[in-house]
């Protein structure tokens, strides 16, 4: 059998020991040959230097092990569980939304209310839209990734048109709220697919009332009397909470005006009709809308009265 070259040795001889071992081999047999070959470019060659941002899959196979990982070794994967019995990536999913613009949500028996702060880039672009129709009876705001919340827009519009043309009816708000989070479920246990990083308030009117839905990445769904999303938003939370026995008595205008309220809570700038918006639906008479800059400008003013 040949004897092979100690490790040890190996690094301490360097190159030009190396060399002469391998001189001598070349008359013994070829695998003599290509195990110092091997050694050669395993141990004596240098190897180029690296940034801290070069991509691990292309360093060496003998340098990966030291290439450092990113957060832990189960973030990798979707479908991959932590000892500790979490997913990684969902939870940087529902940490998109929480980074998200506010939005806030309340209601009452006739009426539900949807407000939310609206972000530019730059002084030279125009801001996200954030309110979205869907159907007559029923609109969502999203918090997020702006794209995500388009897709899901245009999939909810999908399932209302097949709805209305399969039972020429409009379709119930819980059944409309089910499918987004059935939508959002699958992507948490399938490979291949990312969770959609966008929050939802599914604010809608049928057959058995006002209905307030909040969706989040991981499938979950809630129903609220009032719901709060976004950066920030445990302080708009904390006024919602606190008057959230006012809900019932107020009227349209009073609960549009509660819902600015607590929209300004998590806001670090004045509300003005250019970073916010609302939207109202209620009853046969009031179709999902999003108020004019007119009507939201009036709101505002009126905004620092008393309750």
């Amino acid at each position: 059998m040949t004897k092979r070259l100690p490790q040890r040795c190996a690094r301490e001889s360097g190159k030009r020991s190396l060399h002469k071992q391998l001189s001598k081999c070349v008359l013994l047999r070829p695998s003599s040959v290509l195990h110092h070959i091997f050694m050669y470019h395993y141990y004596v060659r240098p190897q180029p230097q690296r940034s801290a941002h070069f991509p691990t899959h292309c360093a060496p196979r003998h340098n990966r092990r030291a290439c450092s990982m990113f957060r832990n070794q189960y973030d990798q994967d979707v479908l991959t569980w932590s000892p500790q019995g979490r997913l990684h990536q969902v939870e940087y999913a529902m940490e998109a939304v929480k980074q998200g613009g506010a939005a806030i949500g309340c209601k009452n028996d006739e009426f539900v209310v949807l407000a939310t702060l609206k972000r530019a880039t730059s002084e030279l672009s125009s801001s996200q839209k954030k309110l979205f129709r869907i159907d007559d009876n029923v609109g969502i705001a999203i918090s997020g990734l702006t794209a995500d919340g388009t897709a899901a827009t245009k999939a909810l519009r999908n399932d209302c048109i097949s709805h209305k043309f399969t039972f020429e009816s409009q379709v119930e708000v819980a059944r409309l709220a089910g499918r987004v989070a059935d939508k959002s479920q699958i992507s948490t246990q399938r490979a291949g697919a990312r969770p959609s990083g966008v929050g939802m308030l599914i604010a809608g009117v049928d057959e058995q009332g006002s209905h307030l839905f909040q969706t989040c990445p991981s499938g979950n769904l809630y129903e609220h009397i009032a719901a709060a999303i976004g950066a920030r938003s445990q302080a708009s939370k904390t006024y919602l909470e606190r008057n959230v026995d006012k809900l019932g008595a107020l009227s349209l205008d009073q609960l549009v005006k509660l819902a600015l309220r607590a929209l300004r809570e998590a806001s670090t700038d004045p509300l003005t009709d250019k970073t916010c918006s609302v939207a109202v639906v209620g009853s046969k008479d009031t179709p999902f809308r999003i108020l004019s800059a007119e009507e939201l400008t009036s709101a505002l003013e009126g905004l620092d009265e008393q309750e």
